[in-house]
C-alpha cells in the first residue's frame, strides 16, 4: 500500500521514530503516525551494494576458513 502527503503529493515512506512507526514524506518531511491495522502492509529493505568480483574475494575466505576448521 502506498500513502501520499496531503501537503506536497510526496510518497510517504515508514520509518521508526522512537518506539513507534510513522508514515515520514520524502519531500517535505511531514510525519503521520502509522496506524497499527496498516502497519503490517508496510516492509522496509535495504540493499546493500557490494563492488563486482567482492563475492568471489569472501567466497575464497569462506573455503580457507572451513577447511581450517575441518583439518
Amino acid at each position: 500500500m502506498v500513502e501520499f502527503c496531503e501537503k506536497c503529493g510526496g510518497m510517504l515512506r515508514p520509518s521508526k521514530d522512537e518506539n513507534e512507526t510513522i508514515l515520514i514524506c520524502n519531500f517535505c518531511g511531514k510525519t503521520i503516525p502509522l496506524e497499527d491495522e496498516m502497519e503490517d502492509s508496510y516492509k522496509s529493505t535495504k540493499e546493500i551494494y557490494h563492488p563486482p568480483g567482492e563475492e568471489f574475494k569472501n567466497l575464497k575466505k569462506m573455503k580457507n576458513w572451513k577447511e581450517e576448521l575441518y583439518d
